[in-house]
């Protein structure tokens, strides 16, 4: 006996201690206390919930500083949880990576975006409910990261209308967004033109989707209608979302300095300000934002040239009928001093080439005498 508790007590320091910095991972967890039944005291709620703990603490991406203070994105209703759900919560947080790229870094700027714009309270707090949206563990893990990820956090988005940001699974493939009906389709990795941008930037963990969903401010609801329309990723048709609802609920003489009012730019090192004046989905050079429109949309700009015509530079270049007139008067004068030039030009070499012809005729003359 003495001898089983000191196995105990070994095991316990090297796998449940915080000096070893939880050697083995959840599913090293899962597998021991399914084959061991004496372990799973060494497993038990009070150590999966200290584990959870410093798991949430150890993701650098679910947390932000507003006013020089640390602010938690998520946290779990933990105390409320058994030991079934504090597997399945310390698996969400852990599985799929760690740090600012990895892990939950694109829903956690889901969620503060979210946060500026109304639509939910931080920290999201995650429940039993929101974690059972996952049939088990390998459920979790076999979708791609982000996705699953929004499918336990969506619900606590909330819109204007009554809804919120959340999925609905039907089969192995088929998933609705937002509403659950016929129409509300998010078509997760649609086939893209061969070198389209969208393809190029594919990443497996935050695929692009495909929808026709956008919210109406004539029926004050969301609805399914046009498109369809294409984003990079999961998370870009969340915040895209987020802020195109934000846009059409609240009214505004300037929306776009309005939502710079509520964006902080420099969140998660500057992320945010990258992804707007350096995206990775364009191949055109940095411009200002106040640039003109013929050197913000220089293909755009092109193709309209040449379907205005004469009436291009009006439009483009800032020229107004009495400029283009001087414009072209200019040019005429321009023509015609170099006509002038040209005739003046020649009339000289004609006299020098009949200098010529009667020097050459007179010797002629005086040779034959």
């Amino acid at each position: 006996m003495q001898h089983h508790e000191q196995q105990q007590h070994l095991v316990s320091y090297l796998c449940v201690g915080r000096r070893s910095r939880y050697l083995l991972s959840i599913k090293d967890v899962v597998r021991l206390r399914a084959a061991c039944t004496w372990l799973r005291e060494l497993f038990g709620a009070a150590q999966l919930r200290d584990r959870l703990s410093h798991s949430l603490g150890s993701q650098a991406g679910l947390r932000r500083a507003v006013n020089g203070q640390q602010v938690q994105l998520l946290r779990f209703d933990d105390d409320q949880f058994g030991t079934h759900d504090l597997l399945a919560a310390v698996c969400v947080v852990e599985e799929g990576g760690w740090g600012e790229e990895g892990g939950w870094g694109e829903m956690a700027e889901v969620i503060e975006l979210a946060g500026q714009c109304g639509n939910c309270e931080l920290p999201v707090t995650l429940g039993g409910a929101d974690i059972n949206t996952h049939a088990n563990i390998t459920a979790y893990v076999s979708a791609p990261r982000v996705l699953a990820q929004l499918k336990m956090v969506g619900r606590h988005v909330h819109f204007s209308d009554g809804t919120c940001m959340q999925l609905f699974q039907h089969g192995n493939e088929d998933v609705r967004a937002i509403i659950d009906e016929p129409g509300f389709e998010l078509e997760v990795d649609p086939p893209l033109p061969a070198g389209h941008l969208y393809e190029q930037h594919r990443q497996p963990h935050d695929l692009p989707v495909r929808s026709r969903i956008f919210y109406s401010t004539v029926r004050g609801r969301w609805v399914s209608s046009g498109g369809p329309f294409t984003n990079a990723s999961v998370s870009s048709f969340v915040n895209y979302k987020t802020l195109d609802h934000f846009i059409r609920t609240h009214q505004t003489t300037d929306t776009y300095m309005y939502i710079l009012t509520i964006l902080n730019r420099d969140v998660g090192g500057g992320r945010l300000d990258d992804l707007l004046t350096e995206s990775p989905l364009t191949t055109e050079a940095a411009v200002c934002e106040g640039g003109l429109f013929k050197h913000r949309f220089p293909l755009t700009t092109q193709l309209a040239r040449a379907v205005l015509g004469a009436a291009a530079p009006f439009v483009f270049d800032g020229q107004v009928p009495q400029q283009q007139q001087q414009q072209q008067q200019q040019q005429q004068q321009q023509q015609q001093q170099q006509q002038q030039q040209q005739q003046q030009q020649q009339d000289e070499d004609d006299d020098d080439n009949e200098s010529d012809d009667g020097e050459g005729g007179a010797a002629e003359a005086e040779g034959g005498g």
